[in-house]
């Protein structure tokens, strides 16, 4: 039997930009709230504003 592997369908972090876009954000770094959840932190690729994004559990996990 093949050992499957279900891909994530959106493993690179996406936000909403001020532009009005989802966009893929740019040099996503992994942060930590104060109240310790977890978060990605970068810009956007298309106007260089700065970008925030809550991390969600993976579907299924």
């Amino acid at each position: 039997m093949a050992d499957q592997q279900t891909p994530t369908p959106d493993a690179e972090p996406k936000g909403w930009c001020v532009c009005g876009q989802k966009v893929t954000i740019a040099d996503a770094e992994a942060v930590t709230l104060s109240n310790g959840k977890p978060g990605w932190q970068g810009y956007c690729p298309e106007c260089g504003s700065p970008l925030f994004a809550i991390r969600r559990k993976a579907p299924g996990g």
